[in-house]
């Protein structure tokens, strides 16, 4: 069997998983299948000036790109004209979300002709992903600016070539030319691609898989705005990824008065665009009511597309933004003073928390909790602090006008923020940002305290005094209980069942892990169950086993899945490096067995975030969590079968294993610092 570490090779277990006769749960809808197609009829008859394509020559080039630079022809420059809104895209289709970007053009173009918006997009294309025509426009494969005006796209300027959307340069000059060119007194900016949250949103592939990182994307707007003459955008928009955070906030505050994003993953499809047409219909619209607009159109749209359970989308005002600085600050004092006791409240408040952009391997998680959230929690574990998490929760709460979320994120706030389990999975990068100070300062301290756990007081269970024990049945499972130590008790944070094959060696397959129980009562109780079944997926050719992290809401009787995957596409000449970590996200309703959502994510070789989109000859494998013969973990990739990654036709079951075969199962629980401990069962099927 052949399996691999995340970019290198892993000499390989030696079970292969090749299950046959399944009970069929559901099929797999498909990533972003549902979405309109890009392609379709336009029933919209385009006036005469529709039909000449408007074309700006440019005057000179970028002295350092060697590219056409975006240049405002004089004779066009207006007056800023009263209750109208100017709505610039700029629309990064340099990626495999490209589908998409043609979709949401498609979209813009059903906005209804009106003199009180113009919609303007700089839409950079892939020669790799889409040969797709896109209304009145052939397909091309470079940049062009558009007017996207009487259901048509009205050519701007057609000579840029290929330009780098990962550079602040194009970004201001976007800003620029847009702003200029058709000057309104009510400004928008929409940024579109993959996001990643503070390390900002991208790539454009055709560049070197260039990223704006959120330094450029406010360099590039507050250039943009200075050569505009204007003072700030009334929106600022976000259809990508994980943008929805405190840091990206704080970054656009001094530049826009509202901001929409989402703190969640985005599925492909993202917004519904048509939501502009509030522009057409009224001219006295302001950013708030704008802002509302698109992100109840986003909740309508994914639930057309059956995508809605994990959605957010977040309507801030920016201008008190900085209310919530001011009461993260506060609490700065506290966490940092007391930081030795607190610090553990912390890790609790953590562990309960909404997390986002989630994924079973730690190191490709997005490390990323709703602030509201976590404030919240943090008052509940920790009274003493609830005067100053209140106030935090108020100032989340004045700066979020509106949002929207699914039965999974019911909890959100509408904010988020970077908080990295521990100092391992956070990037050195984070402490260069300007503006989040207290966070900052809050992070540094809690990881010192997690460092500095008395051994004493680390997790570990207390097997020399009190044996653990368990109990094995064909129907009811496997029940497992194990006692802690006392000392401990106030660090922990979570226990958890881990369930799989040993190898002759002595080294497991985990083939996957759900929340086990500890109290904090004082019995030092710790339990765990698991069902003896396990998550297999089919191709209708070959099935096998698939790692899966599983969680209940008892609340809303849904039941959330996060199963680990890697995708090669066709053709690919180095699998060991042309792959892409995909979580394929499920929820499933407990009381009826119905599927009601899945969606294949994926982080690229930038770490940004998006949902992936397969081509059906690609292959995707499973991974696993794997522990070493020295007690090590990894996740790897098991390569020997992989499935074919046409996503309607994949379906998925969990399946008993069989009787007789031998299984191992541990008990594990975690401190804040991420000390563990762990009790063993082997047995086998009966």
């Amino acid at each position: 069997m052949n399996s691999r570490k995340r970019n290198t090779l892993f000499a390989s277990p030696r079970l292969v998983f090749i299950v046959t006769s399944i009970f069929i749960l559901s099929a797999l809808s498909g990533c972003g299948g549902s979405s309109n197609n890009a392609d379709q009829p336009n029933d919209r008859i385009n006036d005469a000036e529709g039909t000449a394509a408007e074309v700006i020559e440019s005057s000179e080039n970028n002295e350092e790109s060697g590219q056409p630079t975006i240049q405002e022809n004089q004779e066009h420059l207006k007056e800023v004209e009263a209750e109208k809104w100017t709505v610039l895209v700029y629309l990064m289709g340099d990626t495999d979300l490209e589908e998409f970007a043609l979709t949401d053009i498609v979209e813009m173009s059903k906005v209804p002709t009106s003199e009180n918006v113009d919609i303007v997009v700089l839409f950079d294309r892939s020669d790799i992903y889409s040969e797709e025509s896109v209304l009145n426009l052939e397909n091309f494969s470079d940049t062009k600016l558009l007017q996207v005006k009487n259901g048509s796209l009205h050519l701007l300027e057609d000579q840029l070539g290929e330009r780098n959307l990962g550079d602040a340069d194009a970004l201001a000059e976007f800003i620029e030319y847009g702003f200029s060119r058709f000057p309104a007194e009510r400004t928008a900016l929409i940024l579109w691609d993959h996001g990643a949250g503070w390390p900002g949103m991208g790539p454009d592939e055709g560049n070197e898989f260039d990223i704006l990182d959120l330094q450029e994307i406010s360099n590039g707007i507050e250039k943009g705005l200075e050569n505009a003459g204007i003072d700030k955008l009334d929106l600022i928009g976000f259809d990508a990824c994980l943008m929805g955070t405190f840091e990206v906030a704080i970054a656009m505050a001094e530049h826009a008065d509202v901001m929409v994003a989402s703190q969640e993953l985005e599925p492909g499809h993202g917004w519904d665009w048509q939501a502009l047409e509030i522009l057409a219909s009224d001219s006295s619209i302001d950013a708030q009511s704008l802002g509302l607009a698109i992100a109840n159109y986003y909740e309508q749209h994914a639930i057309d597309n059956g995508t809605e359970t994990e959605i957010t989308l977040s309507v801030l005002d920016l201008t008190l933004v900085s209310a919530v600085d001011e009461a993260l600050r506060a609490l700065e004092i506290r966490l940092v003073a007391e930081s030795n006791y607190l610090s553990a409240k912390l890790g609790s408040a953590q562990n309960l928390s909404l997390r986002l952009g989630k994924n079973p391997d730690p190191s490709i998680d997005a490390q990323m909790i709703d602030l509201g959230n976590l404030a919240t929690q943090l008052g509940k574990v920790e009274p003493e602090l609830l005067d100053l998490t209140t106030n935090l929760v108020n100032a989340i709460d004045e700066v979020v006008i509106g949002q929207v979320n699914g039965p999974a994120t019911k909890s959100s706030s509408g904010l988020a923020i970077y908080f990295p389990e521990l100092r391992t999975y956070s990037q050195e990068g984070y402490f260069y940002l300007e503006g989040i100070e207290s966070w900052q300062n809050i992070l540094i301290s809690y990881f010192q305290a997690q460092e500095s756990i008395p051994e004493e007081e680390q997790a570990r269970f207390v097997t020399d005094q009190y044996s653990a024990t368990y109990t094995l049945d064909a129907v009811d499972g496997l029940f497992i209980s194990a006692q802690f130590d006392l000392a401990a008790q106030d660090n922990l944070t979570e226990a958890v069942i881990y369930y799989g094959i040993p190898e002759e060696d002595g080294s497991i397959l985990f083939l996957g892990e759900e929340p086990a129980y500890f109290a904090n009562d004082g019995s030092g109780l710790v339990e765990g169950f698991y069902d003896l079944t396990v998550l297999t997926m089919s191709d209708g050719v070959d099935t096998v086993y698939a790692y899966t992290q599983l969680y209940n809401d008892e609340e809303s009787q849904l039941a959330f899945l996060d199963i680990p995957l890697t995708y090669v596409p066709p053709g690919a000449l180095d699998p060991e490096s042309e792959f892409n970590d995909v979580v394929l996200s499920i929820t499933i309703d407990t009381e009826t067995g119905e599927i009601l959502n899945e969606i294949y994510y994926s982080t690229d070789q930038t770490g940004q975030w998006g949902e992936l989109v397969t081509d059906s000859e690609g292959l995707i494998y499973p991974n696993f969590l794997f522990q070493n013969t020295d007690f090590s973990f990894d996740w790897i990739e098991i390569n020997e079968v992989g499935l074919w990654a046409d996503i309607p036709s994949l379906t998925y079951s969990f399946e008993p294993l069989e009787p007789g075969s031998e299984f191992v199962a541990e008990l594990w629980v975690f401190d804040y610092g991420g000390n563990s401990d762990y009790e063993y069962v082997e047995d086998i099927i009966p």
